[in-house]
């Protein structure tokens, strides 16, 4: 259903679908602002169905209850780029969906989102298409080691993917390719990895937020900090390429472009995730305003907020086991703020929340941080 020039006002009911912290914050705030919150999910105690004004409870191919859910509200946004496409293009039939489903298509396809990027011009990791074996020997010549091979849907990543180091690696392909096609992809070696969140209203105006500095373990996001060190022509070139993806995308929302940046200082693309990001988690302390409250005046058809930033901050991921360390910085700690994020059934090392700590600026607050020691495997091991 066509967007243009709507507008939703306090009162009004938007849907959210999806199972990710996210979802219970995009609820939160859209309460906040005033609007009727409805939440679908196939578990009933998950942490967003239980903060909304009303919640439906069925699966992503329950047609009857998808579409009933949809007839009830005005707008639906989805929490993560790990929301099913299908059930997003379902859901469009009945009720208006504003982030779209072309760029959740586009990111949840590798091959889909190559293309994109090579629309764009913008630097990507070298990578191959890969349907047989044969296919790896040949392409590893080009591609050169280390390598990644995985599986062109990204929903199917979880224990399909293999890093490929040696020639003897490739052997181990083979149970792998049987299950559809691949791409085979450079590991680039990066000193660093940006993050920018841009806000794309429905006539296409644009509103981005100061680039954050980020330390991941592939796409888990660890530690997040503002303001970023990079030099101006880094930034520079960071700011073109999402201004570049703003203009090429059917999207009305917060959406974020993640980047690595090498020695030499080249530029690469690493992802694009079509909704609010983890990585933007530190501007609900450090910017005027925070990314689901952006996200939400532009699908509500409110000017765009300019961020400013406020105070240098960090945010950094906690899992279950560290959990007693976090009691301990509990009692300690007077500009640690927690939040958690009530995520059921979760395993050990698996994020359940992050801190956010301001202070006068990043180097004292990351020092502070490793005094505790309690990231010092996660950050050794990702340099």
């Amino acid at each position: 259903m066509n967007l243009a020039n709507t507008v939703l006002y306090p009162g009004d009911t938007i849907g959210v679908i999806g199972n990710s912290a996210n979802a219970a914050m995009l609820v939160t705030t859209a309460r906040k602002m005033g609007l009727r919150v409805g939440a679908y999910g196939a578990d009933e105690t998950s942490e967003a169905l239980q903060l909304a004004d009303f919640k439906a409870v069925g699966s992503n191919k329950d047609r009857d209850k998808l579409q009933h859910f949809a007839e009830s509200c005005a707008a639906i946004v989805y929490d993560s780029e790990q929301v099913n496409t299908s059930t997003v293009k379902f859901l469009a039939q009945y009720t208006q969906i504003p982030q779209g489903t072309d760029m959740l298509e586009m990111m949840q396809d590798r091959l889909l989102e190559r293309a994109f990027f090579e629309q764009l011009n913008v630097n990507i990791a070298p990578y191959a298409t890969i349907i047989n074996l044969d296919d790896v020997y040949q392409s590893v010549n080009s591609i050169g080691y280390p390598c990644v091979l995985k599986p062109i849907q990204k929903e199917w990543s979880s224990g399909r993917e293999l890093v490929i180091k040696t020639q003897t690696d490739i052997a181990k392909a083979a149970g792998l390719l049987d299950w559809g096609t691949y791409i085979l992809e450079s590991q680039i070696a990066y000193d660093r990895e940006y993050s920018i969140l841009v806000a794309r209203d429905q006539e296409g105006n644009q509103q981005v937020f100061p680039i954050t500095e980020v330390q991941a373990d592939g796409d888990q996001v660890q530690r997040t900090w503002v303001p970023a060190q990079l030099d101006d022509a880094v930034a520079g070139e960071i700011h073109r390429i999402a201004g570049e993806v703003a203009k090429h995308v059917d999207y009305v929302g917060v959406f974020e472009v993640a980047f690595y940046l090498t020695s030499s200082g080249a530029i690469y693309v690493k992802k694009i995730v079509p909704a609010p990001s983890e990585a933007g988690y530190v501007f609900d302390v450090a910017a005027t305003v925070d990314e689901f409250a952006e996200h939400f005046r532009a699908i509500a058809g409110m000017p765009l907020a300019e961020p400013q930033l406020l105070t240098p901050a960090v945010t950094a991921s906690f899992t279950a086991n560290q959990l007693d360390a976090m009691r301990t910085q509990w009692q300690i700690k007077d500009n640690w703020h927690f939040t958690f994020y009530h995520l059921r059934q979760q395993a050990d090392d698996e994020v359940m929340g992050h801190i956010s700590v301001q202070g006068s600026a990043i180097k004292p607050i990351l020092d502070q941080l490793d005094d505790t020691a309690i990231w010092t495997n996660q950050t050794t091991d990702n340099q």
